[in-house]
């Protein structure tokens, strides 16, 4: 395990980043309020008004259990869905090619590699995600809001000329302050800032900032929607029981195949439209028709469909059979691929969601009909599978329970959930995840590669590196021949010992220059050498030895047993520590 060595010592600076989060949640709450109004906007232009489809909403934006699911104008899906597409391709292309794809892995790619994201990369993102979305694009809003958000934090970072690692603190800060204001999840929206970067570790500095950040961008956003929940649930406390237990094992089992099932589908497609030999600003119009082509088969696969979520938690299934909820899994699957991986704008969260809570719905009616009795609460069993498909989709296990139960207040699903999640999050594993810049842990981000040379070096001790095989002179020994050896050997410099191998004391490259060269045969290295040099022992790390190195001047240094008996066992310089940085891959 890796313990990190705190980047910010002091208080000023840490009262500092505290303070700026503050702006960077209030600008992230407003842009959130923006981008929902721009994203009802586009959906009641396109979907609503040329296409006929008036998509549920979740409970927390304003739906009702009562709906007629009915398209006017089916047939204009695909079109109208390539149109957006193509609006996105042309925008993000003369724009910012970065607001194109996966909003949070743009971000989280931003941070560890130092990447500008700025104020207009965050506006194009939020009309692009909205024109994608509204046209009927099976994308996320986390993505927009997370991009938008990181993109605040960036901004105000390079505004103030803070440095590479608060400027990074303040993006990973506004990334939650984006999801929680958009989800109304603040509590989730601080442990993302966190827990995104990595599959199995945490931007632990980013922590408490990303909460005060996403706490601001939630009491802004809901000054204007509203602060309730997105969506409404009446989840009983779990049963325990046999059957139950054994269902939520085969959930989780089933997720984890979901989830392995769409990230290969979802890199797959975007090999394939990456390969495609079309203009780029083509490309998000070819993935908004396919798209729609799979929402002409299910609703689910237009839009975000958190109304349909919505309705799966209440035990609603409307016109949705048990053949089409089977189905409808691998076609979200397959339109938020071609959305996304071809260029529209979005997150994966969103369909990610609706994909899991597709999962555990199917589960739900399958499982009641096997026993002939309604043993499976469906709305549990949504809620789980939005959970358990996510976490095993994109490792963020506990900012996604607690993302999901704040969205819900669906605080009775958490023994199910956790028992669900270990089990998808397990097998699914870390090979993989969707988002593909996020990486396995701290060791592996070039923002801590500092950070990583200090732990090493703090690490690895003086026997793990020294040359043992030392050459040596006696005292006695000629200049002329201190010389040769360094010349023949490229070494500069060597340790003297007497008889006994104690270290008497040490001639260098710069000793040896300063002799006549007439008088280096008859010179003996006991008169120009350094005596009692300082020496090291075996079980110094290497930050001590690299300290004394730096204080002193010193390019080696003799590697004795102990202080009293002075016998030297090795010798260690600048030279051997470079290339033990270099053979663990952090130079």
């Amino acid at each position: 395990m890796f313990y990190h060595i705190p980047m910010i010592k002091e208080l000023y600076e840490i009262r500092k980043l505290l303070f700026l989060s503050i702006p960077v949640g209030i600008i992230s709450g407003i842009l959130a309020v923006l981008f929902l109004y721009a994203l009802d906007f586009s959906t009641s232009v396109f979907l609503e008004k040329l296409v006929g489809y008036y998509p549920p909403k979740p409970y927390g934006e304003g739906g009702d259990s009562v709906y007629a699911f009915y398209i006017s104008h089916k047939y204009l899906l695909p079109f109208v869905a390539a149109f957006g597409g193509l609006i996105v391709g042309i925008m993000v292309y003369l724009l910012a090619p970065e607001a194109a794809g996966v909003g949070t892995d743009t971000a989280i790619k931003a941070f560890h590699y130092g990447l500008p994201v700025g104020l207009r990369s965050s506006l194009v993102k939020l009309l692009a995600s909205a024109i994608t979305i509204g046209t009927g694009g099976a994308s996320g809003r986390e993505g927009p809001m997370a991009l938008i958000g990181a993109g605040i934090g960036r901004w105000i970072g390079d505004l103030l000329k803070l440095t590479r690692t608060e400027k990074n603190i303040l993006l990973a800060a506004g990334l939650g302050a984006g999801i929680g204001a958009i989800f109304r999840a603040p509590f989730a929206g601080g442990i993302l800032s966190a827990e995104v970067f990595y599959k199995e570790d945490f931007e632990v500095e980013a922590l408490i900032p990303g909460f005060v950040a996403s706490i601001v961008a939630y009491l802004v956003a809901g000054s204007f929607v509203g602060y309730q929940p997105l969506f409404k649930t009446d989840i009983p406390f779990p049963r325990f029981s046999a059957e139950e237990i054994a269902g939520y094992i085969v959930l989780g089992i089933t997720s984890a195949f979901v989830a392995k099932f769409a990230v290969f589908v979802f890199y797959r497609v975007r090999e394939f439209f990456k390969k495609l030999s079309i203009h780029p600003i083509l490309k998000p119009a070819l993935g908004g028709f396919l798209a729609g082509i799979c929402g002409l088969f299910t609703p689910l696969a237009i839009g975000n469909s958190y109304g349909w979520i919505q309705f799966f938690m209440e035990g609603s299934f409307l016109y949705l059979s048990l053949t089409a909820l089977i189905l409808s899994i691998p076609l979200v699957i397959f339109s938020f691929s071609f959305t996304l991986a071809s260029g529209g704008s979005g997150g994966v969260f969103g369909p990610s969601l609706v994909i899991g809570g597709i999962t555990g719905a199917t589960l739900s009616v399958l499982f009641n009909d096997l026993l002939g009795e309604a043993v499976f609460d469906p709305g549990t069993m949504t809620v789980v599978g939005m959970i358990s498909v996510f976490t095993a989709a994109a490792s963020a296990p506990l900012s996604t329970i607690v993302l999901v139960t704040e969205m819900t207040q669906g605080y009775n699903i958490l023994p199910y959930a956790l028992l669900s999640l270990v089990i998808a999050h397990n097998l699914a594993g870390y090979e993989r995840t969707l988002f593909e810049y996020q990486l396995l842990n701290r060791l592996e981000s070039p923002i801590h590669r500092d950070e990583l040379k200090a732990y090493i070096l703090r690490v690895a001790k003086v026997r793990d590196v020294m040359t043992r095989n030392v050459i040596t002179l006696k005292p006695d020994s000629s200049v002329l021949e201190a010389k040769r050896i360094m010349a023949e050997k490229f070494i500069a410099g060597i340790p003297i010992v007497d008889e006994n191998n104690r270290v008497v004391g040490i001639v260098t490259t710069s000793d040896v220059l300063k002799v006549d060269p007439e008088k280096m045969a008859t010179t003996r290295v006991k008169e120009i050498m350094t005596p009692k040099p300082m020496c090291v022992l075996p079980d110094w790390n290497l930050l001590e030895v690299i300290r004394l190195f730096v204080n002193n001047g010193y390019g080696r240094a003799p590697v004795v047993l102990d202080f009293e008996s002075m016998k030297l066992v090795g010798i260690i310089s600048r030279a051997d520590i470079a290339r033990y940085l270099v053979r663990k891959g952090v130079v």
